[in-house]
Parts: structure tokens; C-alpha cells; sequence
């Protein structure tokens, strides 16, 4: 599936689904996740989450980086998109 946004880079590939990544995690991350602007991978935030990453450590700090990575991202294609400062 391919979204017309301006996220690129470094990406996720893993062993399993991404539903199988989304169902082990937390339910506040799994809500963030389903709620979010853009189609995060949940394998990553999994990743992370599993191994205690900064900012990873509990499924309310997963929420609040997948709202920011959410409100980064708002940003950066609105200014793509629209022009807008």
C-alpha cells in the first residue's frame, strides 16, 4: 500500500505481519497505532518496545512517540503539500 506522503527512509521488515506485531503490544499503543494519522509499522514499535528502547518502555510512552512521529509527520507534508509555514 503506498500513501502519498513524504515519509522515506529506513524501514521494517520482519518475520511475521504487521497484525502480529500490532497484537502484542500494549493496548495504549495498540490504540495510538489505530488511531494514528499515518500507517506506522507496529513491527517496529514492537521492536522497540520488546528491547526497551528510549522512549519505548511502557505502552503510554509508545503512544506519545507514535503522536509525535504522528504531529512530525502532519508538519513536514502540510508544508509539502500546501506550502504552508
Amino acid at each position: 500500500m503506498t500513501d502519498n506522503t513524504s515519509q522515506g527512509g529506513p524501514f521494517f521488515i520482519g518475520r511475521h505481519i504487521d497484525t502480529w506485531y500490532f497484537d502484542r503490544l500494549p493496548p495504549t499503543a495498540r490504540k495510538a497505532l489505530a488511531e494514528a494519522a499515518f500507517n506506522w509499522s507496529s513491527g517496529a514499535i514492537y521492536t522497540a518496545w520488546r528491547r526497551s528502547a528510549a522512549g519505548f518502555k511502557t505502552g503510554p510512552d509508545c503512544a506519545a512517540r507514535i503522536a509525535e512521529a504522528d504531529a512530525r509527520q502532519i508538519a513536514k507534508d502540510r508544508r509539502r503539500i500546501w506550502g504552508l509555514k
